[in-house]
């Protein structure tokens, strides 16, 4: 007997054709609208913590590449995204300092 090992999470379009090229079973459905998008955030969120658990190039990738399809869903360009970083760094600065506040008094 087979073990199913369940997953229910986006994945990337070719995976299929590499699980099938593994002789393996499975089963896929095809998410749209505002399911679509839900699975897609999930999937951000996952990505940003295999980031966390190891910094690098690959898992910075899969940030970028999810983020991408977050944003084109949710008609974010990237000449907003650019204006919007670009203005807050201006007004309220960048990370370069390394600075972490601990206390404000009221």
């Amino acid at each position: 007997m087979t073990k199913k090992k369940l997953y229910h999470k986006l994945v990337r379009d070719r995976i299929p054709e590499i699980i099938e090229r593994d002789g393996k079973d499975y089963q896929i459905r095809q998410l749209r609208g505002d399911d679509l998008t839900r699975f897609a955030l999930k999937k951000l969120r996952e990505e940003v913590q295999e980031f966390i658990e190891n910094p690098c190039a690959e898992e910075a990738a899969d940030i970028e590449e999810i983020l991408a399809f977050v944003c084109t869903r949710l008609s974010i360009g990237p000449t907003a995204i650019r204006a919007h970083r670009l203005s807050k760094c201006a007004t309220r600065g960048g990370f370069d300092m390394g600075l972490l506040l601990e206390w404000v008094e009221d």
